[in-house]
């Protein structure tokens, strides 16, 4: 029986994404276990460890982000039958079960690339430190949006996905590196002080500097010479452009305060949410409007 004859496919096809989603995200967690050297039920709840939480969160997120994204970049092929629709939903497990080992490696080489100096795994268990926390919630999430967006990659193979990944990761850390030298203060200091207002604020620009990743890695698979190429200029160009809009923005949206010395002298939660949410709209206005 040709499950495509039946009025009702699309709503029972979109409740079996959902059901799948959701082992997904059971899976997500039996693999964090696995590979995390503390235990998360113990964090979560005996210790109640709100770093650990962010964190976590964090992760979640960006287990969904990446299911989303290998569901939406190949629709179920109704018209294929049974079988097709079948296949293409072992696709879709196959690449977030791939994107949520990835994840989890991200989060290792983060921790030491990242931000110099500071280990957020170390900050999060042992000095149970939201700033840490809140900092790795956005690093998995903008792990995420990078890998979503190489596996929406039209035309590449399985190693034209991980390679992009690869190479888009190493553009986050280094722009992220880059982003610390302009934003005024220390940040491994900022951190390891317990100053949340300092991670909220980097970890949305994290999110903002996927985003333009996404971008940059966006577009069908032609050649590496013409994918290189085009990832280069729109990485550099966007971020360029995040630099000079986001200091723009400041000056207009604040004019009697420097974002930098509300967030490190002051501690001000409420200069960090700005910044963070001020980056991560000028990121969504280039990757959707440029």
């Amino acid at each position: 029986m040709d499950i495509s004859q039946f009025d009702y496919a699309p709503l029972a096809l979109a409740f079996t994404h959902v059901v799948v989603g959701v082992v997904v995200l059971v899976v997500a967690k039996l693999i964090r276990g696995l590979l995390s050297p503390y235990s998360i039920d113990q964090e979560l709840t005996e210790r109640d460890n709100p770093a650990f939480g962010l964190a976590v969160a964090g992760y979640y997120a960006a287990t969904v982000i990446v299911y989303l994204g290998a569901a939406a970049g190949a629709p179920l092929p109704l018209d294929e039958g049974t079988t097709g629709v079948v296949r293409q939903l072992g696709f879709d497990v196959a690449w977030a079960f791939g994107g949520i080992l990835a994840l989890n490696a991200s989060r290792w080489w983060m921790d030491r690339l990242l931000v110099s100096g500071t280990r957020n795994d170390q900050e999060i268990k042992n000095n149970r430190n939201a700033a840490a926390g809140v900092l790795e919630c956005g690093a998995f999430i903008a792990s995420g949006l990078v890998l979503a967006g190489a596996i929406r990659q039209p035309g590449g193979s399985v190693w034209t996905t991980i390679a992009l990944f690869v190479l888009a990761q190493l553009a986050l850390i280094a722009a992220a590196r880059l982003y610390q030298l302009w934003a005024g203060y220390r940040l491994s200091d900022e951190i390891r002080n317990g100053n949340i207002a300092a991670g909220a604020a980097f970890a949305m620009t994290l999110i903002a500097i996927a985003l333009l990743m996404m971008k940059a890695t966006s577009g069908e698979f032609v050649g590496w010479a013409w994918n290189l190429g085009f990832f280069a200029f729109d990485a550099i160009t966007g971020f360029v452009m995040l630099l000079g809009l986001r200091w723009v923005t400041d000056l207009v949206l604040l004019p009697n305060a420097r974002i930098s010395e509300e967030i490190a002298r002051d501690h001000n939660i409420n200069a960090g949410l700005i910044e963070g949410v001020l980056a991560m709209g000028i990121a969504a206005i280039i990757l959707f409007l440029f």
